[in-house]
């Protein structure tokens, strides 16, 4: 049995071996003998066609096949595309971009659509008879003679009168300067300089301190004039009463600030009251604060919530008004009280021109303050709450709220262009309009003091403003323009140029009621 199957069984084994071999199952293959440090090229396990090196080790076999890794393979593999953007992510992108805000938004002060009345057609008026009054000596810059209606030029719609006369070019308006690069801090403390002032303060002490405060603001000038600090000041002044003080500010520093304000930050307003005592009348007037400083440069004073009353006039910048360059700039008034400005405390004194007055001073701001009972016993037309004039330039006069004055509040004067009168509140005020336009023209008179030409107003704005009823509570104009013709010997202007906009002035509907 066993010899009959022999044949079998031995063709059987033989197509087994056979097989196996083809499968590489057939026992491990024999040991290649190898140099050491010698390699030679191999193929990659698992990457078909992908080639690697193997190197022989000290023992003088062969060590495993080296190859790069799949994603660096070799430069025939072509990266994946990246997949396309979702229809969401488009959507998404697009929603995005149609809220980005407009940083173009149309001017809503765009002058009204209303005709404006051509200004050449009152420049030929009879100016008729000239009142003639005293200039304020005192004050500083001259006052105006008081002017007649005869010179006038009433308020007309919504819109600026259309200039008169040659063809002229005014310069474009000079871009506000960015703020003032900080000075290094000095050695020592840090932030600003502060100087204390008290009702109970001596000015023999160095005012560093509350517990050292000093008593007046010519002694805080002197201080910081000695002392030329590099940094901020702020005059820090304690709640009260401070009579009878006046000073003649000249101490300025153009990159740094001088910030008068309450002792604790607060709006707690020291009073500086230009009488004796609150009891005694004698009443001298003056101007409380005068800044005096004509070279061209920032001045950066800053009154922020304080009290002045009983002054002929509160505060005065004054550069030269005879060159355009000699200016001072960048000074503000925000949050202060004035009342009883003019000589309305006492009659003997000489009618004042302005509660607040720039002459040739640029760029500043008055904002969110109070101008109450502005008044003069006698020429009461002379005096204005806000006085701009002589090239005073691009300033801002906001929100403010101005009740009970004989004199128009806002008087502009002689080529101070550009400026910006806005939401302010107008009540019983005014013996013309709230807004006036007015200069001393050597053509027509003799007694204009300045010893250049005055000139006309360009480009200044008036809008949005409350008007609550004038002096006597009847309806308060809206604007006018004293004298509306050219003068020899003025510069330029840009055709088309008018000397006011207006828009948005709204009367309320019983005056003398807010």
């Amino acid at each position: 049995m066993q010899k009959k199957f022999r044949p079998i069984r031995f063709l059987i084994c033989m197509l087994v071996i056979f097989d196996l071999g083809s499968w590489g199952c057939s026992g491990p293959e024999p040991v290649q003998v190898c140099q050491p440090d010698e390699q030679q090229a191999c193929t990659c396990a698992g990457q078909q066609g992908k080639s690697g090196t193997q190197h022989c080790e000290t023992n003088g076999q062969w060590g495993n096949c080296s190859c790069l890794s799949v994603k660096h393979s070799d430069a025939s593999t072509t990266e994946e595309p990246p997949p396309p953007e979702s229809p969401q992510d488009d959507k998404l992108q697009q929603d995005t971009s149609s809220n980005i805000p407009d940083l173009n938004p149309p001017d809503s002060l765009a002058e009204e659509a209303s005709p404006t009345p051509d200004i050449a057609e009152f420049a030929t008026q009879d100016a008729g008879p000239v009142e003639q009054t005293q200039p304020e000596k005192q004050e500083g810059p001259e006052a105006q003679p008081q002017e007649t209606i005869g010179l006038e030029r009433s308020q007309g719609p919504e819109s600026g009168p259309e200039p008169s006369g040659p063809e002229r070019i005014l310069p474009e308006p000079t871009p506000l300067e960015p703020a003032p690069e900080k000075a290094p801090p000095e050695p020592g403390p840090t932030g600003p300089l502060r100087i204390y002032l008290a009702t109970n303060g001596n000015d023999t002490r160095t005012g560093l301190t509350a517990s050292s405060a000093i008593k007046t603001l010519q002694r805080a000038h002197d201080l910081l004039a000695q002392m030329k600090p590099q940094r901020d000041v702020e005059v820090r002044i304690a709640p009260g009463n401070y009579y009878r003080q006046t000073v003649v500010w000249t101490y300025t520093m153009p990159k740094n600030t001088i910030t008068f304000m309450p002792e604790k930050n607060d709006k707690v307003r020291p009073v500086f009251d230009g009488c004796a005592s609150s009891s005694n009348k004698t009443c001298p007037g003056g101007t409380w604060l005068t800044l005096k400083h004509s070279k061209g440069e920032r001045t950066n004073l800053r009154f922020e919530y304080i009290q002045v009353q009983r002054y002929q006039t509160a505060i005065s910048f004054n550069g030269s008004r005879n060159k355009a360059s000699t200016s001072n700039s960048h000074n503000r008034i925000y949050g202060c009280f004035f009342k009883d400005i003019g000589n309305v405390f006492n009659s003997s004194l000489k009618p004042s021109t302005a509660a607040v007055r720039l002459v040739n001073s640029d760029d500043n701001e008055i904002a969110n303050s109070h101008f109450v009972n502005v008044v003069n016993t006698s020429s009461g037309g002379l005096i204005h709450a806000i006085y701009v004039a002589h090239m005073s330039d691009r300033n801002q006069i906001l929100r403010n709220r101005f009740k009970t004055s004989t004199g128009d509040p806002i008087r502009i004067r002689d080529f101070s262009n550009y400026n910006n009168i806005q939401e302010n509140r107008f009540t019983k005020v005014a013996t013309s309009a709230a807004y006036t336009e007015w200069y001393c023209n050597h053509d027509k008179r003799t007694d204009c003091t300045k010893p250049t030409a005055e000139c006309p107003s360009w480009e200044n704005q008036f809008r949005n403003n409350t008007l609550d009823g004038d002096y006597t509570c009847k309806t308060l104009s809206t604007w006018k323009i004293l004298i509306p013709e050219n003068a020899k010997g003025c510069s330029a202007v840009k055709v088309g140029a008018k000397r006011l906009y207006t828009s948005g002035n709204k009367p309320t509907g019983k005056p003398c009621s807010l």
